[in-house]
Formats: C-alpha cells, structure tokens, sequence
C-alpha cells in the first residue's frame, strides 16, 4: 500500500502515524522530518567522496555514517534516513559535534506486554555510551568509539520500523559487544574480530590492541590453537575479496606472530564476501563484513 502512494501522500500518512503514537508514547516529533526524500542522491555521493578532517574519532564517524547511509539505500530503499544519515556524515567530516541519536525522535512504540519500554532500554543505553565517550574514549579509541555510535543510530532505527527484530539483530548485539570494550569489560574468551577499511589490509591501532588480547590469552593457555577466518563485504568481484580476504588474514596472523604467538599453533581460511556475518545484496559496502574472525580451539 505504501508504494503506490506518491512522496506526499507519503508523508502524510507517516505523520498521521507519528501523531498517534505521539499521544501513547510521549514521542516527540522533532525534528519533523529527519531525511529529505528528494536530496538522498546529492548528500550520500558527497558523504561517500568527502575526505573526513578533524580529530580521528570524527574522521572514523564519517567513514562509518557513510557506510550506514550507503546501506540504508541499498538493502532497504530508505530514501529519507539514507539522506539524514549522509548529513551526519558530512557534518561529523567537518569537524562538527555530532551526538549519538536522541531517542525522543524516533517514533518507537513499546509492546503492551513488555515488562520495561523500549526508549527506556535505548536511553539508558545510550547514557552509557556518551559516559564512557565524554570519559575519554573517542581520543584513546576513536575508531571503535566511531562504529559503536553508529551501531547505537543503526540500532534506533530499526526499533522504529520493528522492534521485534532490531532487539536482538546485528546492530544491538554490535553495538553492546563493542560498548563492553569501551568500557573495558573482558571480551568473551572463545571469538575477537579485527575490523578493517573498505578495500584495506592493515591494521589500525584500534586493532593492534584487540591483537594484543589475543596473545595474551594465547599465551596463558599454550594448548589452545587459534582459527582465523577472513572476510570481505560484497563490492567487488568474488576473485577479487577472496583476495582480500587472504590478505586481512595474512595481516592479523603476522602481527600475532610479532606479538609472540607461534606461528604453528596459528590456521587460516578465508572466503571473501561467499559467507558475510551481515546477509547483503551482492555489490553492498558493509563494514561489519570487512573482518577477520578469530576463534579458539
């Protein structure tokens, strides 16, 4: 039924629908319209062409918000976030502060039988996430500082269209696992990823120390082999990211080497975009597949 309506009538109806979950949830409908359905083929290419300046945390925050717009457009034809997505991108590329998502613009419903409502569990999420950000971590990690805010944005947006789905999908489970390494929390002993730029091998110093956890766990338990697996996202020939994929895996299993592990106790595979952690349509960027999984045995 939406698809045969014209931009317009469009939004009529998605504000008639705001509105009425604006009486039952204390949604706040501000601003009124997050994206331009009409500018998303102007602000996503700049976003994606900038050359990000400023601090390293806002420069990663470019990057990263690019590829999430980018994503919006291709997997789900989402013409107006593509665009607000994109602004955020070129905003944080210029230096500007550009805070995580504020729950109270979204039009969230909460189911009748949950216990504890979902812009609650958001919010308190997200007072987590800008405590250890103001305490520090976009200067000590500004890349992983960058993806878990826009996990946090990825997961707000799907809660809105279905809150089913987005409570325990790819940008809820990222966005908690990455937080927790924020915050310093152990990292769960059987599985680390390394994530990796578009179309890039090495190794960042977000990375470096994701690596270093690595042998140290290693280390303590000489018994255990390590398994790595490389991935690549869907851009680009299958040949090609099989390549890349190779490459990633030969980068994490050297630096393990240089930090002292075995190069024995160490096997690798890798299988370019044939098996991405996040199901994408051929040809899509998706950062969380540029990744090489590491697993103990």
């Amino acid at each position: 039924m939406m698809k045969s309506l014209n931009p317009f009538g469009k939004y009529f109806v998605l504000l008639a629908v705001g509105l009425l979950i604006a009486g039952c949830d204390g949604w706040s409908y501000s601003p009124p319209l997050r994206g331009n359905y009409y500018s998303y083929h102007v602000t996503l290419p700049d976003a994606q062409s900038a050359a990000p300046t400023g601090s390293a945390f806002n420069q990663a925050l470019a990057r990263n918000y690019a590829d999430y717009a980018g994503n919006l457009l291709n997997r789900k034809g989402d013409y107006e976030d593509t665009d607000y997505y994109a602004r955020k991108s070129i905003a944080a590329g210029k230096g500007e502060v550009v805070p995580p998502e504020n729950v109270g613009n979204w039009a969230i419903a909460t189911p009748w039988d949950a216990k504890e409502g979902y812009p609650k569990i958001l919010n308190d999420a997200r007072a987590r996430l800008v405590r250890v950000l103001d305490a520090g971590a976009r200067e000590r990690q500004p890349d992983l500082a960058a993806r878990t805010q826009v996990d946090f944005d990825c997961w707000v947006t799907h809660t809105e269209k279905s809150w089913w789905t987005a409570m325990t999908g790819a940008c809820h489970n990222e966005f908690f696992a990455n937080l927790a390494r924020l915050e310093g929390q152990p990292v769960a002993a059987h599985e680390f990823r390394v994530y990796f730029a578009f179309n890039k091998s090495n190794l960042t110093p977000d990375t470096l120390k994701v690596l270093q956890q690595v042998a140290a766990q290693a280390k303590a338990d000489p018994h255990m082999r390590i398994m790595l697996v490389g991935h690549a996202d869907a851009a680009g020939t299958d040949a090609y990211n099989m390549g890349l994929s190779h490459r990633r895996a030969n980068t994490v299993r050297a630096q393990l080497q240089h930090e002292g592990v075995a190069a024995n106790r160490v096997d690798e595979r890798w299988v370019g975009k044939r098996q991405p952690l996040v199901p994408t349509p051929d040809g899509v960027r998706e950062p969380r597949n540029r990744v090489v999984v590491i697993t103990f045995e």
